[in-house]
């Protein structure tokens, strides 16, 4: 089941155009978003980047996509899938239509959702990526449907049996890992890499 612009829809038989400008163009923004004990974690903070990510790219949202809808719309899903907790994937893509130049600034939106499993490997071995960076301009901030920086790493990744692999941006600075970000704690002090630096 997944839930396409507010309607649950089997996930089975479910498909996208051709014409989907995410599919195209990679005109689509995503936020993974974490559920657990059927609580949206960090619902704002995701919910703010995302809006800031569609004002970015000039993606017009309905009036009524609220900060309480956001959340709903997500938990409505985790609970029809039976998920207390939940990995979940909300994006968000602008409607058919145009070429480079689309038609309309219009966006519709989906929801998918599985089953949030943790594991805790010991000993976890990671290694820095140094074949392509990120660049810590202003669009690094949006997490586009181009992710493609992050899928040649993780082939990296599996390639040489690294658990994962520290992504660094042009001026060579820490930026994040290949599925996630970077903290290091230090006594009381969390620390974690810039949003400048392209996060």
């Amino acid at each position: 089941m997944i839930n396409y612009n507010g309607t649950l829809i089997p996930k089975i038989g479910a498909s996208i155009s051709l014409n989907n400008r995410g599919f195209k163009y990679g005109d689509a923004i995503f936020e993974t978003i974490k559920v657990k004990n059927k609580k949206v974690l960090f619902a704002e903070d995701h919910y703010f980047r995302l809006m800031a990510s569609t004002r970015m790219l000039r993606m017009q949202i309905a009036m009524d996509f609220t900060l309480e809808y956001f959340e709903s719309e997500i938990l409505k899903l985790a609970t029809a899938l039976g998920l207390d907790s939940a990995r979940v994937r909300f994006s968000v893509f602008r409607k058919e239509g145009g070429l480079y130049t689309p038609v309309t600034n219009e966006t519709d939106f989906l929801i998918e959702a599985s089953e949030l499993k943790v594991e805790i490997k010991k000993p976890y071995e990671i290694e820095l990526f140094k074949d392509h960076y990120v660049y810590s301009g202003l669009l690094s901030t949006v997490k586009s449907n181009n992710r493609i920086l992050n899928v040649i790493a993780s082939i990296f990744m599996s390639e040489n049996g690294y658990d994962n692999c520290l992504l660094l941006n042009e001026k060579k600075h820490l930026v994040e890992a290949v599925n996630g970000n970077v903290f290091l704690v230090t006594g009381t002090t969390i620390r974690t890499p810039a949003l400048t630096e392209g996060c």
